[in-house]
């Protein structure tokens, strides 16, 4: 999916020439070598799967496997090399699942301590993750993940183009169109050149993050309806929870012409300051922006709910997400425990849960879940 950096200097895109909207796979079968504290596991996931066991066990490790398999990214995005288990040289993690035409796939990543990755798909090496990640949209909930709201506005873009890689076929090819076009003006920027070497590259980066934005807009909108349908049943107030989305430029204004206008001042930076890269979504309750006035407990709370939203949205456009949710008793009490479980089952998605205890995970009598017990780096599958 689309990412940036934090400055943004520049962009970078993890997408192939891939298609979106063909994700519907169910994950049958994982192989874990070497990732953190897992030197070998082996697990065949329902829809519902808990793992639980002591701190320490290896529970988050499994997730982030997973979570790797799918992205090609850590949890926190910090150096994927680091899930390399120590005393071993490379981590490898291979999948097994079948897509809604009844097809089959294998895909599996590998990647050494000292960098260098291979992915394959299907028996063939695939250059870009974004090949693998189209069949399994995933999203992860840990202790972390209220940093989405807390943080910079890299996350959320990374949320917004995340939704939209996995709904919207052409957005890709407009992302790509967008960054190529970024990445040469700010090369022209840096070397100072001339404003006619630079602005030959306005134009285009001004349509091509238009067409961006009208995205974006699009999905914000729907988003903030699934916010508006899930919000009463997630949380105990679900009123008053909106969506702003900033173009990061200025509104009614064409991006062209402040590129122009900026066009100085960027030269003396060094990189574009304006455009689809500094874009930014709030998320407001009862009108205050949650980035600095609710508590951190508040912030976890949204963060489920706009995730969750995010993955019934997937649904309704014929999606099948995958849903981490890393020591979901230590995030929640007992009532949010089970409103989450309760909307992620609602998704169709196939959810993975971990905790110390199995019974700390609310889970319907209907729902048959998987029980994995992990101890010590060593998965097993057990009978509740």
């Amino acid at each position: 999916m689309p990412t940036g950096t934090g400055s943004e200097r520049g962009t970078r895109a993890e997408c192939g020439h891939v298609k979106a909207g063909v994700s519907a796979l169910r994950l049958s079968a994982v192989d874990i070598r070497n990732v953190r504290i897992l030197a070998q596991a082996a697990l065949e996931p329902s829809e519902i799967n808990v793992l639980f066991g002591p701190n320490g066990s290896g529970k988050t490790s499994v997730l982030e496997a997973i979570h790797y398999l799918c992205t090609g990214r850590t949890f926190a995005g910090g150096r994927v090399e680091a899930l390399v288990r120590t005393g071993a040289e490379r981590l490898r993690v291979v999948g097994r699942g079948m897509d809604a035409r009844g097809r089959m796939h294998r895909f599996g990543v590998e990647q050494g301590r000292r960098g260098g990755r291979h992915m394959r798909l299907d028996g063939r090496t695939v250059d870009r993750i974004a090949e693998i990640a189209v069949y399994l949209p995933v999203v992860a909930l840990h202790p972390g993940s209220h940093e989405i709201l807390a943080g910079g506005p890299s996350e959320r873009r990374r949320l917004l183009d995340w939704g939209l890689f996995h709904v919207e076929q052409g957005y890709l090819a407009q992302w790509q169109r967008y960054r190529r076009v970024l990445v040469q003006r700010n090369a022209s920027l840096q070397r100072r050149r001339s404003d006619s070497e630079v602005a030959i590259w306005e134009p285009e980066l001004g349509a091509a993050a238009e067409a961006i934005d009208r995205s974006r807009r699009a999905y914000v909108e729907g988003l903030q309806a699934e916010i508006n349908r899930v919000g009463p049943t997630l949380l105990r107030e679900g009123e008053g929870i909106e969506l702003a989305y900033r173009p990061g430029w200025p509104e009614g204004t064409a991006l062209s012409d402040v590129l122009r206008e900026r066009r100085s001042a960027d030269r003396e930076r060094g990189w574009t300051g304006v455009g689809a890269h500094r874009a930014d979504l709030i998320l407001r309750l009862d009108g205050k922006d949650t980035r600095n006035r609710v508590s951190r407990g508040q912030q976890k709370l949204l963060v489920y709910l706009l995730r969750l939203a995010q993955l019934h949205d997937l649904v309704a456009k014929g999606g099948r997400p995958m849903l981490l949710l890393d020591d979901l008793s230590a995030e929640l009490d007992a009532d949010h425990r089970e409103r989450v479980m309760a909307e992620a089952v609602a998704t169709g998605g196939q959810v993975f849960v971990t905790a110390l205890e199995p019974d700390r995970v609310p889970v319907a009598a209907d729902c048959s879940p998987a029980w994995f017990h992990v101890e010590q780096g060593q998965v097993r599958e057990v009978v509740q």
